[in-house]
């Protein structure tokens, strides 16, 4: 039992129950997103780590022959604190203490790491601003760019976007910009460094991992599509059999789950149509069925205005829950809203259809224990509602003929409703399991107008 219970337990992060599988799939893919950049942060600061000390060491000689130390030094302190950034988002996700507006934090540090690194790269050889395209710490926006298309946030992605522009113009700006790009001779020095061979191995290995993080991102992508086309799948093949209420109910939670039932108090509304067979007989087919496709059309109109699940069609009748899927303190009020609402919708039917004689119907409420869930197969589902309440509701149904009223409730309803005042007791009767006595009411107030 409360494995069941706990699979209906809130969470604040989550999507309503009755949101499509779409946002589902979306919000699972989000937090996956989040450990999935966090990893590849990781892998990607690992790599550049590693490939920038590899360069350095083989061609240590090369690098003192350019002067190319300096630059050297502040690629891998500049690959460093990219990795310790990744580490960082990286224990936030698994340790659950990652919130939606970090991901606007680590963007900006991102951008404030590239834009130191360009800074003292271009400080140190001395070179003005107009030469930070060729610094190898500007092919590393690319990557970050495409590593922050794993999660699908695009305001996430323009901030990022937004902030790299900033930083790089900043030291652009800083350093000197000159609008004629005439370079000096010692700027033509400063130059030729960088095109030599270990800035270029670097850029290289950011080429190779832009594209390998972009074809994460597509994999991603498509991982994403195959859920939703599955879970899209699976809806429609239990609408197929279920009521249209509870497919979402179903589709966020685990089918098994459902099928071990559950226990609870709940509120059950039968309605009927009086003397529906003798008036069915004078009607042909299609008149038929479009008359009962108008007369559920009314039923679904109350049930949904007043948060009900109808559980099933009978005929002519329905049979109609509140409490699912957790019970509510006022399921016995909505219940004899929904009740008063389907009365005044079939009188305004009535009025305007001008049926003679008028259509009448029955309706029956109770309230107490009742067991819930799924039954079937793969082949078939039924959600089906049972109990000794599901029996006393029915019965109270059939006592509005006897009675003839259009609308009874058991005292359990009334009273939970708080409604004693606009109730009259008329019968005391044997309905309960093992004989035992309900107290019948009939409504006497005013209904509510539509």
């Amino acid at each position: 039992m409360w494995k069941f219970q706990h699979a209906f337990r809130s969470d604040p992060h989550r999507p309503d129950l009755t949101s499509t599988s779409v946002e589902s799939a979306f919000w699972e893919s989000e937090h996956e997103a989040e450990y999935t950049i966090g990893w590849v942060r990781i892998t990607v600061g690992l790599a550049l780590f590693v490939s920038g000390f590899l360069v350095s060491s083989e061609t240590a000689g090369f690098a003192q022959e350019y002067n190319l130390t300096q630059l050297r030094v502040t690629a891998l302190t500049t690959v460093a604190a990219f990795l310790a950034l990744g580490i960082t988002s990286f224990l936030l996700v698994i340790s659950r203490q990652f919130r939606p507006w970090m991901a606007f934090a680590l963007v900006t540090g991102d951008a404030l790491i590239i834009g130191a690194s360009l800074y003292f790269a271009l400080n140190d050889i001395g070179l003005a601003g107009n030469w930070v395209v060729i610094l190898p710490t500007l092919w590393a926006v690319p990557l970050l760019l495409a590593v922050g298309a794993l999660r699908y946030r695009p305001l996430v992605q323009l901030w990022a976007t937004s902030a790299t522009m900033i930083a790089v113009i900043s030291v652009a700006a800083g350093l000197g910009f000159s609008l004629t790009g005439n370079a000096n001779p010692a700027e033509e020095q400063g130059v030729s460094r960088l095109l030599s061979l270990p800035p270029y191995i670097m850029r290289a290995v950011m080429l190779m991992l832009m594209g390998l993080v972009t074809a994460l991102a597509m994999a991603r992508s498509r991982r994403l599509l195959i859920r939703i086309a599955r879970e899209t799948a699976k809806r429609a093949n239990l609408a197929r059999f279920l009521p249209a209420e509870i497919v979402p109910l179903v589709g966020d939670n685990d089918v098994a789950t459902w099928r071990q039932g559950r226990r609870q108090q709940g509120t059950i509304l039968f309605v009927d149509i009086r003397g529906f067979t003798a008036y069915a007989e004078k009607l042909d087919p299609a008149r038929l069925s479009v008359f009962i496709s108008s007369f559920r059309r009314r039923v679904m109109r109350a049930t949904e205005a007043s948060g009900g699940v109808i559980d099933k069609f009978i005929g002519d009748g329905a049979l109609i829950v509140f409490g699912i899927p957790e019970p509510r303190k006022d399921d016995c009020a909505r219940a004899i809203t929904c009740a008063q609402s389907i009365l005044s919708l079939v009188d305004q039917w009535n009025t305007k259809r001008g049926f003679d004689p008028p259509i009448r119907v029955g309706i029956g409420i109770h309230s107490g224990e009742m067991y819930y869930g799924l039954v079937g197969d793969e082949h078939r589902l039924e959600f089906t509602v049972l109990g000794d309440t599901v029996n006393v509701a029915a019965k109270i149904e059939q006592a509005t003929k006897r009675f003839d009223a259009t609308l009874l409730a058991s005292e359990t309803v009334v009273m939970q409703a708080g409604q004693q005042h606009a109730w009259v007791a008329v019968s005391r009767e044997p309905l309960g399991g093992r004989g035992e006595h309900v107290a019948l009411y009939t409504f006497s107030g005013t209904k509510p107008h539509e």
